[in-house]
């Protein structure tokens, strides 16, 4: 089986690379950082150059499509002209689409908890509300949205905040947080707002499992099963790895003035589980990101 991967230098692209390599034919693509892609089959490319995307991807012609590359960060995506976000969240997203359709591929696409606004309560079902607050939710559900007009041969992943250790120049909040627990420095941690939170090791796994399935039609839940604030994340690594907890500066999202305040976007992930994908707890995962050897 083939498959092609955008964003294949981030976060969750460089742990897809050495799951998915050891059973599949992979074609990643990055950007300017490489990250892990040039220890697999990979081509430097700009997705917003649509000619070259589709000629690339016609040329390997997967079996399926993982589209993680964009915009991600949400204050990051603020501070630019929308139009330029939605270039790159949206519009791309829809023309991977019609690609797909075109030679019949499959498109695992990874959205965001945060097509929530943080205030319907815990535990949100997939049918809850949809009200983002930032330019990157906002891109991110417009591309859900153009997705399902193209075709159904798609599954679409409202993705937790991943968390564990970014590999080679991918860095997340979470690595930074256990590197200065190791070096005995404190981190800053909302206790204020609450997700389910999916390690990337995980997260990966969970996507092979959903490639060897006939899945299709779907947005589902991605995350973790435990709903947690990032100070809350933080003293269970304090636990399982044995630091300081005092190292933990509990802060509200009303001391970062220029993030938009999403209180509580839990999910409920009775639909992944129904499906049978299989997660792991937080002190699992944790174990095993504090004996990561990849």
């Amino acid at each position: 089986m083939k498959i092609f991967i955008t964003g294949g230098s981030g976060l969750l692209g460089q742990y897809l690379n050495i799951i998915l390599s050891k059973e599949f034919n992979i074609l990643s693509v990055y950007n300017k950082n490489y990250g892990n892609c040039l220890s697999y089959n990979s081509r430097e490319i700009n997705i917003n150059n649509l000619s070259n995307l589709e000629n690339v991807i016609k040329e390997f012609l997967p079996d399926i499509v993982i589209h993680t590359a964009g915009y991600t960060r949400p204050e990051v995506s603020d501070s630019l002209p929308y139009e330029e976000v939605y270039r790159t969240n949206t519009a791309v997203t829809k023309f991977i689409a019609e690609i797909c359709d075109l030679i019949n591929a499959k498109l695992i696409f990874t959205s965001t908890d945060l097509v929530y606004d943080g205030n319907q309560g815990e535990y949100l079902g997939e049918n809850a509300k949809l009200d983002p607050l930032s330019s990157y939710a906002d891109t991110k559900l417009k591309a859900e949205e153009e997705i399902k007009k193209v075709f159904e041969n798609y599954v679409i992943l409202r993705t937790s905040l991943l968390y564990g250790m970014g590999l080679n120049h991918s860095v997340n909040n979470f690595s930074v947080m256990l590197n200065n627990f190791r070096d005995g420095k404190p981190s800053r941690l909302f206790y204020d707002q609450y997700r389910t939170p999916l390690s990337l090791l995980n997260a990966a796994e969970m996507i092979k499992e959903i490639i060897q399935t006939n899945i299709k039609s779907e947005t589902i839940h991605f995350s973790g099963m435990t709903r947690v604030s990032r100070a809350e994340l933080g003293e269970i690594l304090c636990d399982i790895g044995k630091f300081d907890k005092n190292l933990i500066e509990r802060i509200s999202l009303d001391d970062m003035p220029e993030i938009q305040k999403v209180y509580d976007v839990s999910l409920n992930t009775d639909k992944l589980k129904y499906l049978g994908l299989k997660q792991k707890s937080i002190e699992e995962s944790i174990i095993e990101i504090l004996n990561q050897k990849i």
